[in-house]
């Protein structure tokens, strides 16, 4: 005989109340995700912001320069990596710097006949480059700087005074003449025939035709520099004045930012104050000239300005972007960072100079990003933001499964509520029917 087969009835599960299912699931989400916040942030803003508070460095900035970028194969350390989450590895960059006090604020006044000049160097990004393969050095002609068989064009910025050079080598014809992938160092070429310059060697900017007549005020502010015919200048802190006209002299100062108005001239972070004698300049000049002048010839005047020396705090600190050496936006700053706090003037342009900050206790390392204002705002609003969201969802679920229950048809209700259908339902098993109803009274009348 075969198998009987049983009936099997389908299961019709009934539609639930959108605002509790709805209510469930929006906080359940809420809940994983502040969770997943807490976790994250811990290691993003917690951790950070409480080093910050205990760092002891001054919310003051005080300014640094660049002395050196040393790229690395390993290290220890590094200036900036692009996340956090993961230990420093592989090639990185450090960078050095010298660590000094603020120098002084200037006003000059009455200032007329005033010049900007803007000495440009090489911008490793732009500059031309050329690749010795495929015959691709054959027709070099001026000064390069070559890396591992690239070659950087500096012509153009640069003008190299040398007296020793080695050998020529022929990049040009066939490949294979010479290694041309080998060359590395200043190159003096002709057509493809390149000489290494040896040293010593001097390569000044080609920055000339700075008009210098008539001017007695020279600051220099990185690869700018700023000429007039001032009144006076006086210092923006003690309101006294520091320089005048009538001392007949040319007034040669550095600073970090010059801002220009109509006849008046503000400028920050003023150091190595001194005076020229007029007939030390012509009407033109270059920019190399004018450099030395400042630095070798030029009479110190710490009035003017205080000189850097007095100003040293450390010779040599390490930089890092913050206090973890890191970013997490995955946007490329390091990169940003990189290019504009490492230039040291190996290539022969100004050196970068930036504000800083760094603590009393601990001199051997410096910040670029520290605001203790910004770090506390950033603090409470991770803590409190995702924690409140966590707290609410929480709560919401523990009195959903407090007070919601599946009724035996398979429907949420909240604990309390009544539904009128499950009321009627349940009064009426095992009622009689209208039918039932009438049968009997019929045979109680009958038997009557």
């Amino acid at each position: 005989m075969g198998k009987k087969k049983v009936a099997t009835e389908d299961l019709v599960v009934p539609p639930q109340d959108t605002r509790i299912c709805g209510t469930i699931c929006i906080c359940q989400m809420t809940l994983v995700l502040s969770s997943v916040a807490l976790v994250y942030l811990t290691v993003a803003i917690y951790m950070p912001s409480t080093r910050a508070f205990k760092s002891g460095i001054d919310p003051t900035p005080v300014m640094c320069t660049t002395t050196r970028a040393v790229n690395k194969d390993n290290c220890e350390w590094g200036s900036c990596g692009e996340w956090c989450l993961s230990k420093t590895s592989g090639a990185c960059i450090q960078i050095y710097v010298n660590l000094r006090s603020n120098g002084s604020n200037l006003i000059f006044q009455n200032c007329t006949n005033s010049a900007n000049k803007t000495c440009y160097g090489i911008d490793q990004d732009r500059a031309d480059k050329a690749r010795c393969i495929n015959d691709e050095c054959k027709n070099l002609t001026g000064t390069f700087n070559c890396t591992a068989g690239q070659c950087l064009n500096i012509t153009d910025a640069f003008e190299c005074v040398f007296h020793n050079s080695d050998a020529p080598v022929k990049c040009s014809g066939r490949r294979g003449k010479i290694n041309c992938m080998d060359i590395s160092g200043l190159y003096s070429c002709s057509r493809g025939t390149c000489r290494k310059i040896r040293t010593p060697y001097n390569c000044d900017r080609r920055c000339v035709d700075i008009p210098t007549r008539n001017k007695n005020v020279v600051v220099l502010s990185g690869d700018k520099v700023y000429l007039s015919q001032c009144q006076n200048a006086i210092n923006a802190e003690t309101l006294e004045e520091v320089w005048n006209e009538s001392n007949d002299n040319v007034a040669m100062t550095s600073c970090y930012f010059i801002k220009h108005t109509s006849d008046q001239v503000d400028a920050v972070d003023c150091i190595n104050g001194s005076t020229l004698e007029h007939n030390m300049l012509s009407d033109l000049t270059n920019f190399t000239y004018l450099s030395h002048l400042h630095v070798s010839v030029a009479t110190p005047v710490p009035e003017i300005a205080p000189p850097d020396v007095d100003l040293t705090i450390s010779n040599e600190s390490k930089l890092m972007i913050n206090l973890e050496g890191c970013v997490n936006t995955l946007m490329d700053e390091c990169k940003e960072f990189l290019k504009d706090f490492g230039r040291d003037g190996s290539d022969h342009n100004a050196r970068a100079r930036f504000p800083c900050f760094y603590s009393p206790g601990k001199k051997d390392v410096v910040v670029a990003r520290f605001d203790l204002e910004v770090t506390y705002r950033q603090f409470v609003f991770a803590s409190v933001v995702p924690s409140v969201l966590f707290v609410v969802s929480c709560s919401i679920l523990i009195m959903c499964q407090t007070t919601v229950y599946v009724g035996d048809d398979a429907k949420m209700r909240f604990k309390g509520c009544v539904d009128t259908e499950t009321v009627l339902n349940k009064n009426n098993v095992g009622a009689p029917t209208n039918g039932d109803l009438g049968g009997g009274g019929g045979d109680e009348v009958m038997a009557l």
